[in-house]
């Protein structure tokens, strides 16, 4: 199974692009405790906003449920989160 995570977080404290580089940084330091992974998505011009997805593998739905949640409570702790999507899907791969 594939878990998703979506984030909009507000960065009210960034005054430049180069600031926000630090928190979206400090972002992809907290994929390294989940082993997920990690990317910018969009809102990459604007200071204030960022918009980061995480993903993570696992076996049951319930897992990746509670390291999702974790990823949240984790960016909450220190940044305000505007809107978020989380989404669990099975993953399947035909073998030849």
């Amino acid at each position: 199974m594939i878990g998703i995570l979506i984030v909009n977080i507000h960065l009210p404290f960034v005054r430049s692009l180069k600031e926000k580089r630090k928190c979206i940084h400090a972002l992809k330091n907290i994929s390294k405790d989940f082993n997920a992974a990690f990317s910018e998505i969009e809102n990459h011009d604007k200071w204030q906003i960022a918009t980061v997805v995480y993903v993570v593998v696992g076996n049951t739905a319930g897992v990746l449920d509670s390291v999702l949640e974790r990823i949240v409570d984790r960016i909450d702790e220190r940044f305000e989160i505007l809107d978020m999507k989380k989404n669990i899907e099975p993953l399947s791969f035909d073998i030849l």
